[in-house]
């Protein structure tokens, strides 16, 4: 549910950058003298006006519309359907103007997509960045494969500093990991639910055997959720260190879907309701970072 591209979906790749728009000026036609300009100070905007996601298939909206594909236009953080009330809807209600916005997602992104993430962030020109990662790192093809704390921890503070070298201006927003425990539990005694979560390779660290209370299950789901804790104490740690970064306080793993949230295409990613959930737990944190924005004004 919460943002899973290695699930069901994990067979669609692809990398999303969205809304961005470049217009190019004519050089000069060179003069016989010299020509001297006075330098004209460009204005600070008056409102927030561009906002920025890096994230997952969460912030793609995948299953959350009729179709397994992504949906970019019910995503919690740059929708623009009137039920989801996504952060730029929210964003736009209190500035008065309609955001620019831009998606730097990509399907199964884990945080090992922080280097191409801070490459395409400076293009964006955003006001204020979300950033939603970690769900891909634990939610692994097998434990193995699960991303250490060490790694996350180092490859999340890179992230945060990288984009805000790139964009020194911006506020930065760091969510915290969902809980992907919950989410088990949520489908653990459907059968149907069980059913798809056994047929697909994705997330066997957390999904295998979903039905099983074996000691040995038991373990593997508890050294899951026990990763994805150290993971948010990473996250809270990196925004801390950086002036202009806003952490969520756990407010996105503290959310407690229902099965509503929870899209019946493939038992796992967020609904469009899932996706106005998870709007309504995230905004709060986006709208201390639109108020620091304006401080500096």
């Amino acid at each position: 549910m919460m943002s899973y591209p290695r699930t069901l979906v994990g067979a669609m790749t692809g990398f999303m950058i969205l809304a961005l728009s470049a217009c190019s000026t004519p050089e000069p036609t060179p003069t016989a003298e010299p020509v001297v300009t006075e330098t004209v100070e460009t204005p600070k905007a008056e409102v927030a006006d561009s906002l920025a996601v890096i994230g997952d298939s969460m912030s793609l909206a995948v299953a959350a519309c009729d179709t397994a594909k992504a949906c970019v236009e019910a995503s919690w953080a740059v929708g623009t359907d009137p039920e989801v009330n996504s952060i730029a809807e929210r964003l736009s209600a209190v500035t008065g103007k309609q955001p620019q916005t831009t998606a730097v997602a990509r399907i199964g992104a884990g945080v090992a997509y922080a280097e191409q993430a801070v490459l395409s962030i400076r293009a964006t020109k955003a006001d204020i960045v979300l950033v939603l990662l970690g769900a891909n790192d634990a939610c692994a093809a097998s434990t193995d494969d699960v991303t250490t704390p060490e790694e996350f921890d180092a490859s999340y503070s890179e992230l945060l500093s990288g984009v805000h070298n790139e964009l020194p201006d911006a506020e930065l927003v760091a969510y915290s990991v969902p809980d992907l425990l919950w989410l088990w539990q949520l489908g653990r005694d459907d059968p149907e639910t069980v059913s798809l979560w056994g047929q697909s390779p994705s997330c066997r660290s957390l999904l295998a055997d979903a039905d099983s209370d074996e000691p040995e299950d038991v373990e593997r789901r508890d050294a899951i959720d026990a990763v994805i804790d150290e993971y948010n104490a990473s996250i809270q740690e990196a925004c801390s260190l950086i002036e202009r970064c806003t952490f969520d306080d756990y407010a996105v793993h503290d959310v407690e879907f229902t099965a509503e949230d929870v899209s019946p295409l493939d038992h796992f990613h967020a609904s469009l309701s899932g996706q106005a959930t998870l709007a309504e737990a995230a905004w709060p944190a986006a709208e201390v970072a639109l108020e620091k924005w304006d401080s500096r004004r």
